[in-house]
């Protein structure tokens, strides 16, 4: 047993120091008799941590050794424990086989019927459906020394991940099955580290897929990861540009989910509480919040002896609201997370934490969520069940790995915590490979009609497109005008949003308002002073995302009616058959939104904006189109596109400001740390001295200037990222013309005709193979 072997090292580290039991309680300062010590060391466990250092420090005792007994890591899930899901990996894989088979049978049709763009389309739904595969990721989070690293090595059952009684982590860290190691790793290399920028883009888990050997920092064993991703004992980083390390562990628990270690320190309250004149990394800031977003669902760590206490509400707000962290259930948000009292050897049971620590913890915080949090996630989820001080109090539990009753029921909340995550992101990504397949039989149909329409004669056939040619160049002068009415709209967008945010500071500026917000969130001086600075920050950076939230939201649906609208006036071939086409797909799948035209617009629309660095809200534009339930296949410089922006089949979130600011996050970072210093001068009429000492250092830093130099980039970005899009769809529509042309001149033979919709016919019966049956409603 843990409590024997550190019992036994505790007397033994006395006698050596030749201390009686008497002379070890007068060395001490919270320990306040003999008789205290005797029950420490004949029952080391039922004491908090600080109880024991005391004593360590009285003794002499070495503290490294201490800390090893006491997180002496031992294997927490057994095999039998975890379920695993194999449905949704199931139904990928079938139709992985299904369009491998199909693209073979399409490889066989002659070289001049050889339908280069289906594939190309069936390749990227394969990819695409490939990536919704990944495997969920539970992060776990919280504040340094508060267990993270020694929770992972407990769930994984064995000890990798850096641990000791000083903040270890230093970069994130995902670990993930073994099973899933790239082959062009050595054998021993199963640890790979990446950095975050290289050349002005930023890395992100998309690009594993593909090219990513410029962002790779070292690989290396799992010694490499203490090296470039825990701190050394100074507490140093050495390695500051490493952002994420993979780690590949044969653990049975990473084949259910993969397990996100995170620093403690980059997305702390404090780190905004700088001294004054220090400059705030808004690339520090970044990091911290995108590595966050990696995670489908969270087990947050505070210690037991200041349980959600101090700045711990800030920070835990901060996560929840990081790109990605958004609850996966809009009617029971906090499912997808549980809160782990830590280092809870002092106390008893359950029960006893319940009736002493939880409840009163749950009230508090589900306050400081009411400033910190809701409202942040109402603007972005539709139907949100606002949580209850209840509903936190049920997902927290305390967490000491010598505590059976504990233990297990951390087990059973362990386990249901993935079993949810995986079964809601299964139903999730269920839905989209339907969607991906009912896609690519509508493309099917519409090449079947393309090449039912080879069968008419060319003098029909170049009548048919001159005549389409002609009604498409005089209908699209007013398409283009929209697109020129859009363009124009975004400078109007760029002073609305910069009028909006001005009126929020303006806010922050007001003493009165000031006042009320001080005493509103704040029940004396010491909370507020703790406090504030990052409740202001938070609250700029809540209000500002929502502002542009809702314009990117306004641009990017007129821009895809535009798109839309453009494509459908493209000339294409089969025109006359398009109708058919639908009838057939609306027998057995909704086409609804599914563009019926051998003309891509959209992947044309988002393949013109390859090369661009920042994308502003055409950003937003492309996640919303790719996050679309598989209605659009992006093929061709689009999907370079959306690697280059981090959105795969599994993930689509985007933070809105897409380029080298960082947006509200740093915004709300930079207004804490400006005024974090002030709010430590406060001696009299605490609230009104507060209040105007703030204002006064809001008004001295100019935040706004910086914030409206922001937003105009943003919308500038966004005005040349439309620009090259356009002309993307444009000169992409033409190509496609000139290629009607071409193929109108072409004659071809009608037994070879028939036999591609033939081979066509059967491309379809095999997609259709292992449909999912109660999801084709989806």
């Amino acid at each position: 047993m843990r409590d024997q072997s550190l019992a036994n090292f505790l007397v033994n580290s006395r006698k050596r120091a030749e201390l009686s039991q008497e002379e070890a309680a007068e060395r001490c300062s919270l320990v306040s008799n003999q008789k205290m010590i005797s029950r420490i060391e004949s029952s080391p466990l039922d004491f908090v941590v600080e109880i024991l250092l005391d004593y360590i420090s009285a003794v002499g005792a070495n503290r490294e050794t201490f800390w090893q007994l006491l997180d002496k890591p031992k294997k927490l899930l057994n095999e039998s424990e975890i379920k695993m899901n194999t449905k949704l990996q199931n139904e990928i894989d079938q139709l992985v086989k299904n369009i491998d088979k199909t693209v073979l049978g399409l490889n066989d049709l002659p070289e001049h019927l050889h339908p280069k763009k289906l594939i190309e389309k069936m390749k990227a739904a394969k990819n695409d459906v490939g990536s919704i595969a990944d495997t969920a990721i539970i992060g776990v989070m919280g504040p340094s020394d508060s267990g993270k690293s020694h929770i992972l090595n407990l769930l994984m059952g064995v000890e990798i991940a850096p641990e000791g009684f000083q903040p270890m982590t230093a970069a994130s860290t995902l670990f993930v099955h073994m099973s899933k190691k790239p082959k062009n790793l050595e054998e021993a290399q199963n640890v790979v580290v990446f950095k975050y920028e290289h050349e002005g883009r930023t890395f992100n888990l998309g690009m594993l897929n593909g090219e990513h050997e410029q962002f790779v920092l070292a690989k290396g064993d799992y010694k490499s990861l203490e090296k470039y991703g825990a701190r050394d004992d100074d507490d140093n980083i050495l390695y500051p540009e490493a952002y994420l390390a993979i780690v590949y562990v044969d653990a049975h628990v990473l084949k259910k989910v993969s397990l996100l270690d995170t620093p403690g320190q980059l997305i702390d309250p404090d780190y905004a509480n700088k001294e004054e004149g220090v400059k705030l990394d808004s690339i520090d800031v970044r990091k911290a919040y995108e590595a966050m977003g990696l995670a489908d669902s969270i087990l947050f760590t505070s210690s037991v002896n200041k349980f959600l206490r101090d700045n711990e509400p800030e920070f835990y707000s901060n996560i929840l609201r990081a790109p990605g962290n958004l609850p996966l259930d809009a009617k029971n948000p906090l499912k997808n997370i549980t809160i782990l009292a830590t280092q809870a050897a002092g106390i008893k049971s359950i029960a006893n934490f319940n009736e002493k620590t939880s409840k009163r913890a749950a009230i508090s915080f589900h306050k400081a969520m009411g400033f910190l949090l809701y409202e942040d996630w109402q603007s972005q989820i539709d139907g949100l069940k606002i949580p209850t001080a209840k509903d936190w109090e049920s997902r927290m539990l305390p967490f000491w790995d010598d505590n059976k009753e504990f233990m297990s029921a951390f087990t059973e909340r362990f386990n249901q915590l993935a079993d949810e995550t995986v079964a809601t992101l299964s139903e999730k990504r269920l839905s989209k490979v339907v969607a991906i397949r009912k896609n690519i039989i509508s493309q099917v149909e519409i090449e079947m009609s393309s090449l039912t329409d080879k069968l008419r004669s060319n003098e029909e056939r170049l009548e048919e497109v001159k005549m389409q040619d002609a009604r498409f160049r005089k209908e699209v002068v007013s398409i283009l005008e929209k697109f020129k009415a859009q363009e124009n709209t975004i400078n109007e967008l760029k002073l609305e949003t910069i009028d909006q945010v001005k009126s929020i500071v303006g806010n922050l500026k007001s003493e009165e308002f000031m006042a009320e917000f001080i005493g509103d969130r704040f029940e004396d001086k010491k909370s507020a002073k703790q406090g504030l600075s990052d409740a202001i920050g938070q609250y700029l950076e809540t209000k500002c995302k929502k502002i542009i939230d809702s314009t990117s939201k306004r641009f990017v649906s007129e821009v895809e009616y535009l798109v839309n609208e453009f494509s459908a006036l493209v000339p294409t071939a089969g025109q006359k058959d398009i109708n058919s086409v639908s009838r057939i797909s609306k027998a057995g799948y909704n086409t609804k939104r599914m563009p019926l035209s051998t003309f891509d617009g959209q992947s044309a629309f988002i393949g013109g904006m390859s090369g661009v660095a920042t994308f502003g809200a055409m950003g937003a534009y492309v996640a919303t189109i790719s996050s679309n339930l598989g209605a659009y296949i992006l093929v061709g410089q689009a999907a370079g596109v959306l690697t280059s922006l981090g959105i795969t089949g599994s993930v689509t979130t985007l933070p809105w400001l897409v380029g080298a600011t960082g947006g509200p996050v740093v915004w709300g970072a930079m207004l804490a740390a400006a005024v974090g210093y002030l709010v430590f001068r406060i001696f009299s009429d605490w609230k009104k001295s507060m209040a105007k000492s703030v204002v006064k250092g809001i008004d001295s830093n100019e935040i706004i200037d910086s914030i409206e130099g922001e937003i105009s980039t943003y919308w500038s970005d966004t005005a040349k990222a439309f620009e090259f899009a356009l002309k993307g769809l444009r000169d992409e529509a033409d190509k496609h013309i000139k290629q009607l042309y071409k193929d109108a001149e072409e004659t071809y033979d009608v037994k070879e005709i028939n036999n591609a919709v033939t081979t066509l016919e059967d491309v379809i019966s095999t997609l259709k193979t292992g449909d999912v049956k109660n999801l084709t409603a989806a």
